[in-house]
């Protein structure tokens, strides 16, 4: 079992940081207008809200999932979910403000619509990540340092972690639809699964590759 998975804490951290993922990649909102119908609006609509949130979550999901990041003594590496999700929480507060205003534009022409559990469901993803975050960040308050005391190795398998989730998010939400020959709603949930999936395993393999190849270089 991953060691991310065998601490309490670190796996409702990582937890957090999936829901939010998740939530980001369902639809924000539903509306209904005279003469088109029912619609769903994505959070990487207008503003592009949700895309910056998914981002951002899948940036703390890996700072936590990689070792050298949450064990290490660098105060931005270890309060960066915390920061993450506090700035995702302010994100969609201005997507749900947006949103009222869109809403009542609608009533002028007789159309209505609400907000959609996508939007709840990364709200509470993003709440629980900036309150488990934190919690690990008190925890361990007394070991941090606000001086650069990181080795190469460890930043590079750090830059190699987030690059891998990234390829491994994207690879996964692209491919995944088009082996799934079903509904849109059936091939949407095979993409969150595998984006979600992939990411977390290009994490991993993108932070032991770079570590490996950091300390090859080093005995140079």
């Amino acid at each position: 079992m991953p060691s991310a998975l065998r601490e309490p804490l670190r796996a409702a951290t990582v937890a957090s940081a999936i829901v939010t993922i998740v939530g980001t990649m369902l639809p924000f909102m539903r509306a209904f207008r005279p003469g088109t119908g029912w619609y769903d609006i994505t959070g990487f609509e207008q503003t592009g809200d949700g895309g910056f949130v998914l981002e951002l979550a899948i940036v703390a999901g890996v700072l936590v999932w990689i070792d050298g990041a949450w064990n290490s003594r660098i105060v931005a590496l270890v309060a960066g979910p915390t920061v993450i999700g506090a700035a995702s929480v302010l994100i969609l507060r201005d997507f749900y403000q947006t949103g009222l205003v869109y809403l009542d534009g609608l009533k002028g022409s007789g159309g209505y619509g609400g907000f959609e559990p996508g939007f709840w469901i990364a709200v509470a993803g993003a709440v629980a990540l900036t309150v488990t975050g934190g919690l690990e960040t008190w925890r361990v308050r007394r070991r941090l340092s606000f001086r650069p005391g990181a080795t190469m190795t460890s930043m590079v398998g750090i830059a190699g972690g987030v690059g891998g989730a990234i390829l491994g998010f994207v690879v996964g939400s692209t491919i995944a639809p088009l082996l799934v020959h079903g509904t849109v709603g059936q091939s949407s949930t095979v993409a969150v699964i595998a984006a979600i999936a992939l990411a977390f395993l290009g994490a991993w393999f993108g932070a032991v590759a770079a570590s490996s190849a950091a300390r090859g270089l080093g005995r140079r």
